[in-house]
């Protein structure tokens, strides 16, 4: 990673990120992928996030579009990093489809940035290589080849390709974008023990692992465990090994040990915010609207042969059997071929990171196997893997791995090259190679224009719609439902085309027994209510899921609502009269206790980061 203290840009730094913008030209190209598989989803969830994030919530739970207006704690179970993005291009005025795509450019760009960094730092510091003085330069410089190649085969993986252009999975990509400096960070932490700094490296890993967290949940399920194993393989290898760039003085292995330990409870006390409200409040949704039927892992198994077959489809993996799947679950025929180069010189016991080397091999098959129908006892043996869906998940875990091993791999065959030019030719030529291999999966199946109703609620009625068995429900409803009576307003909408949707128009309020008008609603992010007029004493229906979280207010006094049979609304008790109703999204004792948690975790951690510049400066 550059220093922003006498910065002189590394040249393969430079063409790494260069190289990786070709990956995003389709971008650049007016339209988008609704067609990919997340596409539309990609684009909706930024819309509601924005909507709530203007509506005064800074947090977001609820997303107010989903089952035809009732609304959904969608991002109580979304991971939000992504959002924040997004977000931030939506302030500089973009729109929210070309914010979607700004997240695919960052999130590609760290992504070839962390592996870069993380496998540099491998090839100069890895325990057991011993790099001598005298060849400090060469060695850096070979370490930037290594990183070149790592992250350009990282970027070019043919799943992560899939994620944008097949998938569109914006939570997934960030996760990709982000796990190397999960890795890095700690690799930093154990490595340099408790040399002048320490205190901000172990900052900087809590606050990359709560970041890792706020990309995907998936992180928590596998990411983590990965991590984890890691961490303790890295511990292993520190106590077994002298590094022989760290100052060994006053770095013990209980000290590691504890270093590492802190970072990551600090890292999940940092994302309490939103590990708290999911894991108290996530039980209310129904979950077998998550783990059944089309999100069956049983159904998505990959067979061996798919993941070296050359196949590339924009269908779904919705063959049982898995040999007519209509999307591919190839390495790619360089990550493959890098792999068992490796593999030969290990064998051969040629490989400069010999140990580090075994691990990612190991690891990488592991996940492989684990993949495949012959993995299903394990699947049987851990209900709590359900939630993962789709077992070709962990191709995002997989391309990590290959990726870093291919980048030390290419280390050890350009220690064979004693000339300078010949490297440096042969590290081009294998980023040549790495491209060409791959360029032709950079492009989505179609672009289609980007419509004013496709950038807002019309985008996800219009979705539920077409596709009635996605909508989602909380445990509080009795009867499953593909219309509410806010479906007749949203299809009004729609057939109005690029006239702009009010929200306000919904029919937020209904009345259920008494005599009574509605005279007026509105709809926002995490706000909504109206007023009624009413001549008898009745029941007035509030038409969103009732959730934890809601305060209900009767001409400004909070009032107690009960749910709503059958289909887990609102409902409270009105007299007769003119009465306002105000309905809001707030807080609970675990978004509470959740956020409290990451403000104090983050104002340590920022204490942490300036103890430790200070104690830098003082040596």
């Amino acid at each position: 990673m550059p220093k922003a203290r006498g910065w002189k840009p590394d040249p393969y730094w430079l063409l790494l990120l260069a190289l990786t913008c070709f990956a995003l030209t389709p971008l650049l190209a007016p339209g988008y992928f609704f067609s990919a598989h997340d596409g539309r989803h990609s684009v909706f969830f930024v819309t509601m996030f924005d909507e709530a994030i203007r509506d005064g919530a800074l947090w977001p739970i609820w997303a107010m579009h989903h089952n035809q207006g009732y609304g959904y704690p969608t991002f109580l179970i979304q991971a939000p990093l992504a959002f924040y993005v997004a977000q931030g291009f939506l302030l500089l005025g973009f729109g929210v489809t070309t914010a979607v795509k700004g997240v695919w450019t960052v999130a590609f760009l760290i992504s070839a940035w962390g592996m870069y960094g993380l496998v540099r730092r491998w090839v100069l510091t890895w325990p057991q290589r011993g790099v001598s003085l005298i060849d400090i330069k060469e060695a850096e410089r070979r370490a930037s080849q290594a990183g070149f190649v790592a992250g350009l085969l990282y970027v070019y993986a043919p799943y992560h390709l899939l994620d944008i252009y097949v998938r569109a999975a914006l939570a997934e990509t960030m996760l990709i974008g982000w796990l190397p400096w999960a890795f890095w960070a700690f690799d930093r932490l154990i490595g340099e023990g408790l040399r002048p700094g320490w205190q901000e490296r172990l900052a900087i890993a809590a606050l990359t692992y709560t970041l890792l967290i706020f990309t995907h949940a998936f992180a928590i399920m596998a990411a983590t465990p990965l991590l984890i194993v890691f961490i303790l393989f890295r511990l292993w290898m520190q106590w077994q090994h002298d590094d022989v760039l760290a100052n060994r003085q006053g770095r013990t292995m209980a000290a590691q040990v504890a270093a590492a330990g802190a970072a990551g409870v600090a890292g999940l006390m940092g994302a309490a915010i939103f590990l708290l409200p999911l894991l108290a409040e996530g039980p209310l949704l129904s979950q077998e609207d998550w783990v059944s039927d089309t999100y069956t892992y049983s159904r998505h198994f990959v067979h061996w042969g798919q993941f070296f077959s050359p196949f590339w489809g924009y269908g779904y993996s919705d063959d049982p059997i898995g040999a007519r799947d209509g999307m591919g679950f190839q390495l790619g025929i360089m990550l493959a071929l890098l792999a068992l180069v490796a593999l030969y010189l290990l064998l051969a016991r040629m490989e400069r990171t010999l140990s580090l080397s075994i691990f990612l091999l190991a690891i990488s098959s592991a996940l492989l196997y684990i993949m495949t129908p012959g993995a299903v006892w394990l699947w049987q043996a851990l209900p709590v893997l359900e939630v993962l869906q789709f077992p070709w998940r962990l191709l995002t875990l997989v391309i990590f791995v290959l990726s870093a091993l291919g980048g030390l791999t290419m280390e050890s065959l350009l220690n064979w090259s004693s000339s300078r030019q010949k490297g440096e030719v042969g590290a081009l030529m294998i980023a040549t190679v790495i491209v060409l291999a791959s360029a032709g999966y950079a492009r989505p199946a179609t672009l289609e224009p980007v419509e004013p109703w496709r950038e807002d609620g019309r985008a996800v009625f219009q979705f539920e719609r077409q596709h009635p068995d996605m909508l989602g429900y909380t445990n509080f409803v009795q009867e499953r439902f593909t219309e509410t009576p806010l479906t007749a307003q949203y299809a009004a909408a729609l057939a109005q085309g690029d006239a702009p949707f009010n929200p306000d128009q919904l029919e937020r309020l209904g009345i259920l027994s008494g005599e009574g008008v509605v005279t007026a609603t509105y709809s926002r992010g995490h706000r909504f209510g109206g007023e009624v007029t009413m001549q008898t004493p009745g029941v007035v229906q509030i038409r969103l899921f009732a959730f934890p979280g809601w305060q209900v207010r009767l001409d400004g006094q909070v009032a107690d609502y009960r749910v709503s049979p059958p289909h887990g609304l609102m409902e409270i008790d009105v007299a007769a009269g003119v009465h306002r109703i105000d309905v809001e999204m707030g807080s609970t004792p675990a978004r509470t206790t959740g956020a409290i948690l990451s403000g104090l975790t983050l104002m340590g951690l920022i204490g942490l980061l300036a103890a430790g510049r200070g104690s830098r400066r003082n040596v």
